[in-house]
């Protein structure tokens, strides 16, 4: 499972082989395995503080995103709003605190049919939209419908498994499988967003609109200009504020982005006080810059916020949509040019370990040689995969830290040779076509180019051509959306709980969806059965064994370069900002969106940022 995050353009490991959705009657909420953990009388979820104050005003920068155009973020034109999602809500909350459990938000019960053919959501009386109208069965069957039918690819390819909705009265929706054997199937459903009918009809869903969205969430667009910041402001009689997944949340009265054009004036301005939490991406100026006047006199602290996740996966993406990275020895042989070693000496301060696996530290992970059980989904597709799936563990090139990779480039300048590329004249051509080997390296941080600046050198030795270019996010997402790259350097997150997502990251038929991120274009049989083994699994221990399975062919596949990660993700904020106790199993979710919803503002603070601004 992949939680969606609508702005599509939008653990504790369980180790029980219980069938743990409760099916064949309503129920409060769901777990794939195991139980959920609150029972249906619980009052708060135990990672927020339930009396934490409202007021005050949240500012948050930007980060990579420098522009906005729509406000509607269901769809791949234009560049949707940072933060639109809060003016929405799903069927059902994730417990963030757990592996994989889903509670009723929209909904008041969920039942699942024992055959695992259907699931449906009885609507809570309550429910409102900002408008006051109240959310119907049909509101939720239209927005299935019209997110399935209009909406980015990656939502169609996430429910494709879903035959149709049926209203059963007003407050009753049930949503039938095609067929019974998508385990992930009903707790993913509950992730739908829920849009207004009405609101819609007459609208164009598919462009994109400044018109202020109609939702039902806890924060309604307040104020923006674009380029500069948008606002939202909290729903003062939001209609779930006394619900136990939403109490001790959006305790900020306002929550505001605001824009900056490059990332060091970003940070400069969060010193000034201009913004109230840092998300902190690079190691060295995480070592070494954080030594101004508000660090020192307590004014801003340092959070390493480390959780039960798999590690996020950075990499560089190899379109194999281009001729030349189709063959997987010039793939290997680009992996060999990446010198992790000398970059975590010099400018990661040994902060950072090389990615050697898509599930990197979780159990999840494939180590040593495949299992039994491991072998039995491997075994059809022998000799369709590369033997080194079932002989070794995948491991990455080594060198000494001090740019000396001579020996992982004489086995790089072999496996091309032995793909029909021959040096001329100091270039690598193709032997047949004498076509250069040459190609663009596509970034969305300037700051990225100190990281791909060595390899395109590495990669000269060679006798490739490498280029780097920096564009802004709009063109960026723009050209990924469209596939129109050679390599691109991206960031895929991944769960403990692998599923319906892994169809559209690396599916074939999502290879040829503009808009999906199956980057690499894969098309690969032996990827889609093991995506069809993970979508299927039964058990905990049967989905390890399938994800651990999967991860060894994208691997040894080497469909993408896979670069370095942390065990933790850097944040720095003001101390104006108060959090819970402790930080839930997942972390504080993508981009830290726990601290929108489950931080707030000390009342006792003068201003925004500590008493120094504002």
């Amino acid at each position: 499972m992949k939680k969606m995050f609508w702005a599509a353009g939008l653990m504790f490991l369980a180790t029980t082989t219980a069938q743990a959705i409760e099916r064949g009657k309503p129920v409060h909420g769901l777990a794939m395995y195991g139980v959920p953990k609150h029972g249906p009388d619980f009052t708060h979820f135990d990672f927020v503080n339930p009396d934490a104050p409202k007021g005050g005003t949240l500012v948050r920068s930007n980060e990579n995103d420098q522009t906005f155009d729509t406000f509607n973020g269901f769809t791949l034109k234009g560049s949707p709003a940072r933060g639109i999602g809060l003016t929405y809500d799903t069927l059902m909350v994730d417990g963030a605190d757990e592996t994989f459990s889903a509670y009723c938000l929209v909904c008041e019960t969920v039942e699942v049919a024992v055959d695992n053919t259907w699931i449906e959501y009885n609507i809570r009386p309550q429910a409102r939209f900002h408008d006051g109208s109240p959310i119907t069965a049909e509101d939720v069957a239209f927005s299935f419908e019209i997110l399935t039918t209009k909406g980015a690819p990656n939502i169609r390819t996430y429910w494709a498994g879903v035959d149709r909705a049926e209203v059963k009265d007003t407050r009753t929706v049930r949503f039938h499988f095609k067929s019974n054997d998508n385990r992930e199937l009903p707790m993913i459903m509950g992730q739908l967003p829920v849009l207004s009918k009405e609101y819609w009809q007459g609208r164009d869903f598919e462009a994109t609109t400044l018109d202020a969205p109609l939702g039902s969430g806890p924060y309604k667009l307040d104020s923006f200009e674009i380029g500069r910041f948008i606002a939202y402001a909290r729903v003062a009689d939001y209609w779930a504020k006394d619900l136990a997944v939403v109490r001790g949340m959006n305790n900020f009265d306002v929550i505001r982005y605001e824009f900056f054009r490059d990332d060091a004036v970003s940070f400069e301005a969060f010193k000034g006080g201009e913004y109230d939490v840092h998300r902190e991406a690079t190691a060295r100026q995480w070592a070494t810059a954080y030594d101004f006047p508000a660090v020192k006199n307590g004014k801003v602290v340092k959070l390493e916020i480390s959780d039960g996740q798999p590690m996020t996966t950075q990499s560089l993406i190899l379109n194999l949509r281009r001729p030349i990275f189709r063959d997987r020895r010039v793939r290997e042989a680009l992996n060999l040019a990446f010198d992790f070693e000398s970059l975590n000496r010099t400018i990661f301060f040994n902060a950072y370990a090389r990615l050697r696996s898509y599930w990197q530290k979780s159990d999840l992970e494939a180590k040593g040689l495949p299992s039994v059980a491991e072998l039995a989904l491997l075994e059809p597709w022998r000799g369709k995969v590369p033997d080194n799936v079932f002989s070794a563990e995948f491991t990455q090139p080594t060198s000494d830290g001090r740019g000396n990779i001579r020996a992982n480039l004489t086995k790089a300048a072999e496996l091309l040779k032995a793909a029909g590329w021959v040096l001329q004249s100091g270039k690598l051509v193709n032997a047949g076509t004498r076509q250069p080997f040459e190609f663009e390296i596509l970034l969305v941080q300037a700051s990225l180019d100190r990281i791909y600046l060595p390899f395109a050198q590495n990669l000269e030795r060679l006798g490739i051509k490498a280029t780097l270019r920096v564009i802004d996010s709009t063109q960026y997402f723009n050209r990924i959306n469209e596939f129109d790259y050679d390599t691109a350097s991206v960031v895929l997150p991944n769960t403990l709980n692998p599923g319906n997502e892994q169809a559209y990251f690396w599916g074939s038929a999502a290879a040829d969806q503009k808009g999906s991120p199956n980057y690499s274009g894969v098309k690969d049989p032996a990827v889609d059965a093991l995506i069809d083994a993970v979508i299927s699994a039964p058990d905990r221990e049967t989905l390890v064994a399938a994800t651990r399975a999967l991860d060894r062919v994208l691997t040894w596949n080497h469909y993408r370069l896979l670069t370095y990660s942390s065990g933790a993700e850097r944040y720095a904020h003001w101390t104006k900002l108060k959090r819970p106790d402790r930080f839930p199993l997942q972390g504080i979710g993508s981009a830290g969106g726990l601290i929108e919803t489950t931080w707030w503002a000390d009342p006792n603070a003068t201003s925004a940022a500590g008493g120094e601004r504002r």
